[in-house]
């Protein structure tokens, strides 16, 4: 429970000053696994656990199947989960859990390690929900739990009695967390898992298996796969005015502009081709992408290291990988969409006092005792504090804003050019 302690100080019979400071939580969820989930090293591994949840409004006991959940992240000592409740013993029927944040009563979850940032545990809850708010604005995925993005809270997860760590239950990759049904064959979602020549819209596939593609949620088929290539065909051999005419027939045009600017603001090095959600409702004729593994973020990498850079841009080569062709397009293509948006952005969900609201938000809902707690079980974790996401967001803005400013005025010249140019063919020159 978050408490706010205020400070009343007198300085006259006349005046009084109210300071109000947020404190943090003194009460976190718990979570007890009874069972063994040792030496679980691949995705496939899964084990039957009885779990126990506490806290001080939701109390419930359930049979479950947990597994390791990831793809680098398997690697690490202290692992992800995705659990899935069922009635009884059996494991015959599954059971549904309402834990009260809105999502409703769902059978599956994830509680999420957030290794890589291990500091603050913020980075993917954060982004996740900024993004969330952008969505929300623009009434993109509106049926969804977050608008297309994942949520989740803060809990301390115990093993047999031992301390497992801080971790946060989170909605999972599941067709509940953008209102898939699976059993439709229209409707699909797949996930970036790597950097390749089709994650990055290069080139045609045949099927979406081994190629960087997994199908998350339902079955592709031919017909899938062939509006995926006509996209793919879209992307790399229409003119710019065809794409920019053309774009609504492939891509929900808010749902792209809003990945873009969400690439800008965050740094979002490792979610350009991998970690890129691809959700359709009618087998692949419109195609949304969706932000999904968020906490190599905010000046920080995918392995918890610092960022050679706080300006890389979303259409110049990363690290190891070469740029996503869409990416490009769109901000080659819509560059006086992607300013307005910004800047409209800059001033309400992008400032910088909205974003260390919601980072220092979500810190004050951790009790500082299991902080504590969690440095002393896991020392050597990577990860960095407040301070460095201060640092990066007053290199960060300024640097997108001065980017965002150069492509609102090559946009106002270009259209002067040409009102110019249209005004002299028509025998009606004058000055603009």
């Amino acid at each position: 429970m978050k408490r706010k302690i205020i400070f009343v100080i007198f300085i006259s019979s006349f005046f009084i000053i109210c300071f109000h400071a947020n404190v943090h939580a003194t009460e976190i969820p718990k979570v007890y696994f009874k069972g063994d989930i040792s030496n679980m090293i691949t995705k496939n591994d899964e084990r039957k656990i009885y779990l126990k949840y506490t806290s001080s409004n939701l109390n419930f006991e359930k049979y479950t199947k947990i597994k390791i959940q990831g793809s680098s992240s398997i690697a690490y000592e202290k692992k992800n989960y995705t659990i899935n409740f069922f009635e009884d013993e059996t494991y015959d029927r599954k059971s549904k859990v309402d834990v009260g944040k809105g999502w409703g009563e769902q059978s599956n979850y994830c509680l999420k390690a957030n290794w890589v940032d291990d500091k603050i545990q913020a980075r993917n809850i954060v982004s996740a929900r900024i993004a969330g708010k952008i969505q929300k604005k623009y009434g993109v995925l509106n049926n969804t739990p977050n608008n297309g993005s994942i949520d989740g809270f803060p809990i301390e997860v115990y093993s047999n009695g031992e301390f497992l760590g801080l971790y946060t239950w989170n909605i999972p990759k599941s067709e509940w967390t953008w209102n898939i049904d699976k059993n439709n064959s229209n409707q699909l979602v797949l996930g970036g898992d790597w950097y390749t020549e089709y994650t990055n819209f290069k080139t045609k596939l045949d099927d979406f298996d081994g190629t960087g593609w997994e199908v998350e949620i339902g079955e592709s088929n031919d017909e899938t796969v062939n509006n995926f290539n006509s996209l793919v065909d879209f992307i790399n051999n229409s003119s710019d005015e065809e794409f920019k005419k053309n774009f609504d027939e492939y891509l929900n045009k808010d749902a792209c502009l809003n990945y873009v600017v969400m690439l800008y603001l965050i740094e979002g090095v490792d979610n350009t081709g991998k970690n890129l959600m691809l959700l359709t409702f009618d087998n692949g004729k419109i195609w949304y992408p969706c932000l999904y593994d968020l906490d190599g973020t905010f000046g920080v990498l995918w392995d918890g290291k610092l960022s050679e850079s706080y300006k890389i841009l979303p259409d110049e080569p990363i690290y190891d990988h070469s740029t996503n062709n869409l990416i490009t397009r769109i901000i080659k293509c819509f560059p006086n969409e992607l300013a307005n948006r910004w800047f409209r952005l800059r001033k309400t969900i992008f400032s910088k006092d909205s974003i260390l609201k919601e980072f220092n938000d979500f810190e004050n809902s951790i009790p500082e005792e299991t902080i504590k707690k969690e440095g002393e079980k896991w020392k050597d974790s990577p990860g960095y504090d407040m301070s460095q996401i201060n640092d990066f967001l007053d290199v960060r803005l300024s640097y997108i804003d001065s980017i965002m400013k150069e492509k609102q005025y090559s946009y106002i010249y270009k259209a002067k050019r040409f009102l110019t140019l249209f005004l002299k063919c028509n025998n009606l020159f004058c000055i603009v």
